[in-house]
């Protein structure tokens, strides 16, 4: 997904008017989730919404859109994934396409919350053809809104995903609420070996965000990615005191004894959403044994993932170890958010 910041970046270098493509609905198999977005000048496009005949069905109706010398302010596109449009997805999506511009009052609004980094969501509402775009800074006015959007409102912040709140009729009457924190997890990383590093380098690119600890400054490489902060310390349990609830993370220093030691701490926190050792079976008896005889029981010893990675990706090169090991976070933290789903299921719909 096309962030905001990319996104005003790209309308503030340019006076030429653009047109904001925001997926709304999206049903069934469809090349993107709910909240997908992509910015489309006369000139130029930003960002994707899935590629093939989909989004150029969607550029060409923004250019359509700029055209017309006075471009209307939005439009809706419901698409069936068919045939017609030479796709097999066999879903449904309707796209939002919206003017943007530098004076519409939302947009300062949205600039503001980003630049103070804010537990903050974009509503877009859609009704009776009117449509209203408002950035919600938590707690700002939420008592005031309906209890559905305030649930949603909630659960958006939570999970780091879109909700679309719809009619039943399925009418172009919906609410859309998009959180503007786009970090969906925090992953703290212990060690910054040749797997951290081919770990980092695989995640980074996501919309998450990364801590990284190591008690050797030089192991860090000299250029760091914008979401992944160093952290050089000999002190790794004032890292694990100070993370949030939630929280994903992976064990994998220079020495067994620290790693033993701060997977000890994590197990004490009890509210982590992974936690993952990086060894062998050997390992990982050793480990629990020295565990137990801690005090750990064998439920909370289950929360610690040893050997990490998917069993389907058993591969020792770091470049292996950190795509199956990412590919097993991310599934971790779908699974967590499909849950996070059904806590809202009568309330609309949340997809991504």
């Amino acid at each position: 997904m096309t962030g905001w910041t990319k996104i005003i970046q790209q309308v503030e270098s340019t006076d030429a008017p653009s047109i904001l493509i925001t997926v709304g609905a999206a049903r069934g198999s469809t090349p993107r989730e709910t909240g997908t977005r992509m910015l489309v000048t006369s000139s130029h496009t930003y960002g994707t919404i899935g590629g093939g005949q989909l989004e150029f069905v969607a550029i060409d109706a923004a250019l359509k859109m700029l055209a017309e010398n006075a471009p209307r302010s939005h439009q809706v596109l419901k698409l069936p994934l068919g045939p017609e449009l030479a796709q097999c997805c066999g879903g449904y999506t309707e796209l939002l396409l919206s003017t943007i511009g530098n004076d519409d009052r939302w947009f300062a609004d949205l600039k503001k919350a980003l630049e103070g980094k804010q537990n903050s969501v974009l509503i877009t509402q859609l009704s009776n053809s009117k449509l209203e775009r408002r950035v919600l800074t938590d707690p700002d006015d939420k008592p005031a809104l309906s209890l559905d959007l305030q649930t949603a409102i909630d659960q958006s912040l939570k999970s780091g995903h879109s909700i679309l709140i719809e009619k039943d009729d399925k009418s172009e009457n919906f609410s859309l609420i998009e959180p503007l924190n786009e970090e969906r997890f925090t992953l703290t990383l212990f060690g910054a070996g040749h797997v951290g590093k081919a770990i980092v380098h695989a995640l980074s690119p996501l919309p998450c965000r990364i801590k990284w600890v190591d008690s050797r400054a030089e192991e860090f490489p000299e250029n760091m990615p914008s979401n992944v902060e160093k952290i050089v310390t000999d002190y790794p349990n004032n890292v694990i005191e100070a993370s949030a609830p939630d929280g994903y993370f992976l064990v994998m220093t220079h020495s067994h004894q620290l790693d033993f030691e701060i997977t000890a701490e994590l197990l004490k926190r009890k509210d982590g959403a992974y936690l993952g050792l990086i060894g062998s079976e050997t390992k990982r008896k050793r480990f629990f044994k020295r565990l137990g005889l801690k005090g750990f029981n064998d439920e909370e010893l289950a929360t610690v993932t040893c050997p990490i990675g998917l069993s389907i990706l058993p591969g020792k090169h770091p470049a292996e170890i950190a795509i199956s090991v990412v590919a097993e976070i991310l599934q971790q933290q779908r699974s967590l958010g499909i849950r996070k789903q059904g806590q809202t299921a009568n309330q609309g719909h949340q997809f991504g």
